[in-house]
């Protein structure tokens, strides 16, 4: 056996899978370090953000004693809500969306992705909102509140359903963004309109009838429903259809991948 076959012998060969995974976890403390370097407060900004975002619609919608939304306290049906809808879903789609004007020069590495990124994103904004949950549901235990979900598995489950729609729909955003420059105004107007017609500050079992079946065709209404089912498992959603939401998550996901195949190497030019 020659030196270099016994070096060669000796070296790990990293798999395709473990490249990836440094590369992701590179590229997610790249995007921590960027987006909350600047910051005094440094990357603790990071939950900071999410943190003050829920408790201020906390107060806005009530605390203890002013009033239910029939089935739990208004800060547990806020945290249960607003969180998975509005860090998950919402932050996940824009970061995804925005995935092509950060790629910058790793577009020369081989071993770096336009979709290495956007997963970098996702995984970061995932991250900072299950640490902003503990965080917030500690300061609730403290105050008298019971936060913790009753099926903590399935409601995990739920969250990781709503962050797949934002990741898909971010692809999708991304991809018409390299035919048109407009679509990331569009992002943020349509957040907007599906703050209020999914679900997020109202459960299904209020809203009367024939509004409560047109809602329930926004698929985004059925993961919600499913979040709030597993954390309060004396609540019943009269909406919820798995078979429905999957069905929509594969399509939109198709369409991404489809978009994204074919327009990857346009919007890392662009």
């Amino acid at each position: 056996m020659t030196t270099r076959e016994r070096r060669q012998f000796g070296r790990h060969v990293r798999s395709a899978l473990e490249v990836q995974s440094g590369v992701v976890f590179a590229l997610a403390v790249r995007e921590m370090y960027r987006k909350f370097g600047a910051y005094k407060l440094g990357v603790v900004w990071a939950l900071i953000e999410p943190i003050m975002m829920i408790l201020v619609f906390m107060a806005i919608f009530g605390a203890r004693g002013r009033g239910e939304f029939s089935f739990i306290e208004p800060p547990l049906f806020i945290l249960a809500s607003f969180l998975p809808f509005k860090v998950l879903f919402s932050k996940t789609l824009q970061s995804v969306n925005t995935a092509g004007n950060a790629i910058g020069a790793f577009s020369m590495l081989r071993q770096v992705s336009l979709f290495d990124l956007m997963l970098a994103r996702v995984l970061l904004t995932v991250v900072t909102a299950l640490l902003s949950l503990v965080i917030i549901s500690i300061g609730l235990a403290w105050a008298g509140y019971e936060p913790v979900p009753d099926h903590i598995i399935e409601t995990l489950g739920g969250m990781l359903i709503i962050t797949l729609f934002g990741f898909g729909l971010g692809i999708i955003f991304c991809v018409l963004g390299s035919f048109a420059k407009e679509m990331d105004k569009i992002t943020g107007l349509i957040n907007m309109p599906l703050l209020f017609t999914s679900a997020v500050f109202f459960p299904m079992t209020i809203v009367p009838e024939p509004l409560r079946t047109y809602l329930a065709y926004n698929p985004l209404v059925h993961p919600m429903e499913l979040i709030r089912e597993m954390w309060f498992s004396h609540y019943t959603s009269p909406v919820l259809d798995m078979r429905y939401c999957s069905l929509w998550l594969i399509c939109l996901w198709a369409v991404a991948m489809a978009g994204y195949r074919v327009r990857w190497r346009r919007i890392v030019a662009a």
